[in-house]
């Protein structure tokens, strides 16, 4: 019985590790989007309008 719940256990830890690994990654895939948005693309519109 007690086996059974440190498995169970180690499952669940597992699981919301990943999830909050995912979270964090999606997470800074987006700010680094809204970065090179700002920065990069804002930067060719500001030298075509010249």
């Amino acid at each position: 019985m007690l086996e059974k719940f440190l498995l169970s256990l180690d499952i669940m830890w597992k699981g919301m590790l990943s999830i909050f690994v995912v979270i964090i990654i999606i997470t800074l895939l987006i700010m680094g989007f809204r970065w090179v948005e700002k920065n990069l693309l804002d930067k060719k519109d500001e030298k075509s309008n010249l």
